[in-house]
């Protein structure tokens, strides 16, 4: 099945949020290691929601580690909620979770990260709609 075709079948906004995580899980799983530096990870949906999709087209996390002369410790990760409008020329973003590889995963197995993923995500779409 193909990833897009996941994401259409979701019934809900939180159950595509419940998608990301949960796809996010399996990329740092498989490619981030303990420490050292890795190509960042993006995982995106395109919003499900008519009534708003004229403000955001996309949401989604993006997973990182920052320049070792901002931050030089080796095994620290930083996670980021994004909203782009529709365009995709301008993005809002929050910050959604940091610490190491096992930290970020333990975070995301928690159910309680996806809800607050959902809030994160409204407060991004007010971000934009006051752009």
């Amino acid at each position: 099945m193909n990833e897009r075709k996941e994401y259409e079948e979701c019934q809900s906004f939180q159950e595509c949020v419940d998608e990301l995580v949960r796809r996010t899980m399996k990329r740092i799983e498989e490619e981030m290691p303990d420490e050292g530096s890795f190509s960042d990870i993006f995982e995106l949906f395109c919003n499900p929601d008519d009534g708003t999709s004229d403000v955001v087209g996309k949401y989604g996390l993006h997973v990182f580690k920052m320049r070792s002369d901002i931050v030089p410790d080796p095994k620290e990760r930083f996670v980021q909620a994004c909203a782009y409008i529709p365009s995709g020329e301008y993005k809002a973003t929050l910050m959604a979770g940091s610490g190491t590889k096992a930290e970020i995963l333990a975070l995301m197995k928690d159910q309680s990260y996806a809800n607050k993923l959902n809030y994160t995500f409204g407060e991004l779409l007010d971000m934009l709609q006051d752009f």
